[in-house]
């Protein structure tokens, strides 16, 4: 399998202004415009509108729907979805943070897949995004053959996931991972900074890089394999899901 960019981030931060939805989708039209849509949609898997530029979607950003459950109905917002088939071929979508019946904070946030290429600047790109959507948690990670072929297809890692929605799992440790409240009592930052890693205060979180560079996975993969072993000792145990 080619190598590609996994970024998520998982939010409790209010999702649904259209101000959010504005930044948000400024960011896509910079980076020299290699991560431009080219199609929008409300579901991730089925594009049929194309993209008409950041003013034409704020009618498509958390537009309004309604839900039944269990003999009533109650108003959410709609995903916003979109995809590029060019170079850089990449695809992605916001889920909005919302309240459950029982008026718990159900998470939102970003899923965003891309082909690798060192033509973007995907760490600026989660730097930004972590600053729209306050993290809960997230990660940023390009996935390389060698990797991949240890993994499962469906390996919660692999696909960017953090597993249940109101108490999320984090299955590894990614290149860089953002932390936020739920996570910042349980990580010794000072010792992190003494053992050599990258540790960025940003709002209540931290974002955490395993080396300095995200070219290091692809150019030297054993290196980054030792660092990030030598890092996760550094946390509680069980504080990842993987057991090595």
């Amino acid at each position: 399998m080619k190598p590609y960019i996994q970024l998520t981030i998982r939010t409790k931060a209010a999702t649904e202004s259209w101000a959010v939805g504005e930044q948000f989708i400024g960011t896509l039209e910079e980076h020299a415009g290699l991560l431009l849509p080219e199609q929008i949609s409300h579901n991730p898997d089925k594009f049929t509108e194309s993209y008409a530029g950041k003013m034409a979607m704020e009618e498509r950003w958390a537009a309004p729907c309604t839900l039944r459950y269990d003999g009533g109905m109650f108003e959410v917002a709609e995903e916003f979805a979109w995809r590029r088939k060019k170079a850089i071929k990449s695809t992605g979508y916001v889920s909005h943070t919302k309240r459950n019946v029982r008026g718990q904070i159900v998470p939102g946030g970003v899923s965003f897949t891309s082909a690798y290429s060192q033509n973007v600047d995907f760490h600026l790109l989660f730097r930004q995004w972590c600053h729209i959507f306050p993290p809960q948690i997230g990660m940023l990670h390009p996935f390389v053959p060698l990797e991949l072929a240890g993994l499962g297809r469906y390996d919660s890692f692999r696909l960017g996931s953090f597993n249940a929605s109101l108490r999320p799992d984090i299955p590894e440790a990614a290149w860089a991972m953002f932390y936020g409240p739920d996570f910042c009592p349980l990580i010794d930052v000072e010792q992190l900074l003494t053992a050599g890693f990258f540790v960025e205060q940003m709002g209540e979180g931290i974002l955490v890089r395993v080396t300095e560079r995200i070219e290091d996975v692809e150019n030297n993969f054993p290196m980054f394999l030792r660092r990030r072993a030598e890092l996760k000792c550094l946390f509680p145990v069980g504080f990842f899901l993987d057991k090595e």
